[in-house]
């Protein structure tokens, strides 16, 4: 192989590696703009409780019901009270929830992506509707 075309293949190599590492770091950008902003669990209502990953429609509703019994959540540890939340849910609940009042209930990235719903939570819903 001659220089000229050892010199090239190693330039789209090259171009190729970069390419590939400016789309990861827009993509990471992108995901932390996303998340920039976290669920207040003092005023969330249970569909965006449930954006926060061990969170689903069952233990939204008792986050909600503690918090409306105790007027609010004044440490996050006060959310082990909760029936089904534990240290490992509770980790999650720190990095995606605050206490902090003007943090946004919902980003725009929770608007354009709601949550998934269990079979079970739709046929449940299903079956109470009929």
């Amino acid at each position: 192989m001659s220089q000229c075309k050892a010199a090239s293949l190693m330039g789209r190599k090259f171009a190729g590696l970069f390419l590939s590492a400016i789309a990861a770091l827009m993509l990471s950008a992108f995901s932390n703009a996303a998340l920039a902003e976290k669920v207040n669990l003092n005023t969330a209502n249970a569909e965006a409780l449930q954006y926060i990953p061990g969170i689903g429609p069952g233990k939204s509703a008792e986050i909600i019901r503690v918090r409306q019994a105790s007027g609010g959540f004044k440490s996050m540890e006060d959310l082990l009270a909760v029936p089904g939340i534990g240290e490992k849910v509770l980790l999650e609940v720190k990095r995606f929830g605050s206490l902090r009042s003007g943090v946004s209930v919902l980003t725009e990235e929770m608007e354009n992506n709601p949550p998934r719903r269990s079979v079970s939570a739709k046929s449940k819903h299903a079956d109470s509707a009929g």
